[in-house]
């Protein structure tokens, strides 16, 4: 009777270590916690090894334009007694350096409201290339690419650069 015991305690202990072998560990590698909000801009497939078996993701910052000083997401746009006003959450971005198409931006705050700087200078993407336009130009269209942004601030707070990521 008590072999029986010690044969289902191997068995579900050899269950659950295939189950956390398959799923991951959830301190094992770039895997954000449950409830953490992340979005990856496109989810590459994963890196292997010579043998096939999954090499672990080497993560880094992602990089950031000389004077540019933030990443963010852009939610929306609207005109507001004729200045445009743009809802965003600043983001934090990392890329994996074993496939550099693998990009994941977590929030690092809230959601906030902020207007142009007079001669604000806005870029975004028209397939791979990078066109000028105006903050106006936001509020009645859509993005091609992503909703990810470069930006810099001036003292007021007030966006004076702003360009889209391009994400293969």
């Amino acid at each position: 009777m008590k072999h029986r015991y010690v044969s289902a305690a191997v068995v579900l202990a050899s269950a659950a270590a295939l189950v956390t072998v398959a799923c991951g560990s959830s301190s094992a590698g770039p895997n954000t916690a449950a409830g953490t909000p992340a979005a990856s801009a496109k989810t590459g497939s994963a890196t292997t090894g010579s043998a096939g078996t999954p090499v672990a993701a080497a993560w880094k910052p992602c990089y950031l334009p000389t004077g540019y000083q933030h990443f963010l997401k852009l939610e929306s746009a609207k005109d507001s007694h004729g200045k445009t006003v743009v809802r965003v959450t600043p983001e934090a971005c990392k890329v994996n350096t074993r496939n550099d198409e693998d990009v994941v931006y977590t929030s690092t705050g809230a959601a906030r409201s902020l207007g142009f700087a007079s001669g604000a200078s806005v870029k975004v993407l028209k397939d791979t290339t990078t066109v000028k336009v105006t903050p106006k130009w936001l509020v009645n269209h859509k993005l091609a690419n992503s909703p990810y942004f470069y930006y810099r601030v001036n003292g007021k707070n007030q966006i004076t650069a702003m360009q889209e990521i391009y994400h293969p």
